[in-house]
């Protein structure tokens, strides 16, 4: 197999051409964060994968064959099939108020950690910073705008 007959197997495999790189046939025009690449190299051929601007996994191979061979096999291998399947998803469907109230208490107790962390300065969402008053020390008791003891905007209506 040569570059060309590989590009024409990976797509009648469906690949994505934003996966791979085989510079002179198969170029990418904008790349991504991480694609695979084919290139000529050292009286070979290296296949690897291209991550964040540096060559990662990258394996020497002798004839453009095996490159080409290697590199379809990474392209189309399959990935394990999830843990658990149905079963996981039905369990989280009998149990998903249990779940959520579970959820739900880690959240607070995760608050109350961050507070007694922070010096009690914060009590949760929508609570009152630094103790019982606002940034500029009046009340924050009510209900909204001039709800603080008619201070501000609103009061007076």
């Amino acid at each position: 197999m040569d570059r060309r007959e590989l590009v024409r197997a990976l797509r009648a495999d469906r690949v994505p051409d934003a996966l791979y790189d085989i510079p002179g046939v198969h170029d990418i025009p904008v790349q991504p964060d991480a694609y695979y690449f084919l290139r000529p190299a050292r009286g070979g051929w290296e296949v690897g994968l291209r991550e964040r601007s540096r060559d990662r996994d990258t394996s020497w191979f002798g004839t453009e064959d095996a490159a080409c061979r290697e590199l379809r096999a990474k392209l189309t291998a399959l990935p394990p099939p999830p843990g658990g399947g149905r079963e996981r998803v039905e369990d989280v469907l009998a149990h998903g108020e249990e779940i959520r109230r579970s959820a739900w208490r880690d959240f607070e107790r995760a608050l109350r950690e961050r507070g007694a962390q922070d010096g009690g300065s914060a009590n949760g969402p929508g609570g009152k910073q630094d103790g019982a008053n606002g940034r500029d020390g009046r009340q924050n008791g009510g209900n909204g705008p001039g709800a603080d003891g008619g201070q501000g905007p609103g009061a007076g209506r």
